[in-house]
């Protein structure tokens, strides 16, 4: 069955960014930014905050059928940066790896609140068992070392046809 509204699958990651423990702990900002071009406006403010999970405000769509309903597939992008001085590749690898840590925490709660229904049924259709990560090779940004994963939902929809929303002539 469709559902009344589509989750928002934009604020639930950047909750799930702000309680996690380790990235408060290690200074984290949390906030949004639009594909890889956005990055740029985290790198405006580098020397204020060198941490950042960066929800992806643009998700790639399609609708389909499976024959009985519609769905809509989004695919949502959250990027986990952490700073690194340009020479010292051991400082590297350690960010690296907090971020790889962060990744694995934010995915286990995926999990945890889509079986525990901790948003209702709302989590229901993301697909928590595939979930896509890319790291940043060496020196795609001086400096900036992390990883981005990628979430597909596949939500019902409701595309019944309304003629109240359509005028004649």
């Amino acid at each position: 069955m469709a559902q009344e509204t589509i989750f928002n699958a934009f604020d639930y990651f950047e909750t799930m960014a702000r309680q996690n423990r380790l990235a408060t702990e290690q200074g984290f900002k949390v906030g949004r930014c639009s594909g890889l071009g956005g990055m740029q406006d985290m790198m405006s403010d580098f020397r204020k905050t060198a941490k950042y999970i960066l929800v992806d405000d643009t998700t790639s769509q399609n609708t389909y059928s499976n024959g009985v309903g519609y769905f809509r597939k989004s695919v949502y992008t959250v990027f986990i940066v952490a700073p690194y001085r340009i020479d010292d590749m051991a400082e590297r690898e350690q960010q690296l790896n907090l971020c790889r840590t962060i990744f694995r925490q934010m995915h286990s709660r995926l999990i945890h609140d889509r079986e525990e229904m901790t948003y209702d049924d709302a989590l229901e259709y993301m697909q928590v068992e595939r979930i896509y990560s890319n790291e940043f090779p060496e020196y795609l940004m001086s400096g900036v070392t992390g990883l981005y994963f990628m979430v597909e939902n596949d939500e019902p929809i409701d595309l019944t046809y309304d003629s109240r929303q359509w005028t004649e002539g």
